[in-house]
């Protein structure tokens, strides 16, 4: 069964806006491996919850004059640092500890706007969520008005429900 993951919008696009406005990035492992430079990005991250972070060097800190401070993130609703990690495990997004990169001004197909485009234009039209859907190992994106269902009492996350909004 899918996973929707949502992340407030507002915030998503503030760590994107710093990717984009970086000097360096972080690169991805392949980029590394191939010798490719990032375009800039938001790093998708699983570990102790799930987050965004962005890709930006240097990194956007939780305190911007102390360079040892912590990395801004955005956390998926439901998703934080003391979420159940069993749970998380048994979704699409899995168990194993990963980085994903999310290029902003690229895209994958021909006739899709790159994802700056839509967090901007979703922002400025009222959308409130970026939604990761994770399906299998398939990764799609939408924006949302509404966030995640309420959890059902007595289950640690439930799917959220499809909307199209």
């Amino acid at each position: 069964m899918a996973t929707d993951l949502f992340f407030n919008l507002t915030d998503t696009l503030r760590l994107a806006e710093h990717a984009l406005a970086a000097p360096e990035h972080s690169p991805s492992i392949s980029e590394q491996d191939d010798g490719q430079p990032c375009p800039g990005a938001l790093e998708w991250v699983a570990d102790w919850g799930t987050y965004l972070m962005s890709s930006g060097l240097p990194g956007l800190r939780v305190d911007p004059h102390d360079p040892n401070s912590s990395n801004v993130v955005v956390y998926a609703e439901g998703w934080g640092p003391d979420s159940d990690r069993l749970a998380l495990a048994h979704t699409d997004v899995g168990g194993d500890d990963f980085v994903e990169h999310l290029h902003l001004s690229t895209v994958e197909r021909p006739g899709e706007a790159p994802l700056i485009d839509l967090l901007r234009t979703g922002a400025r039209n009222g959308r409130r969520y970026l939604v990761l859907r994770v399906d299998g190992d398939k990764v799609s994106v939408r924006l949302s008005r509404t966030g995640p269902a309420t959890p059902v009492e007595g289950t640690a996350h439930p799917p959220a429900p499809d909307r199209h909004d």
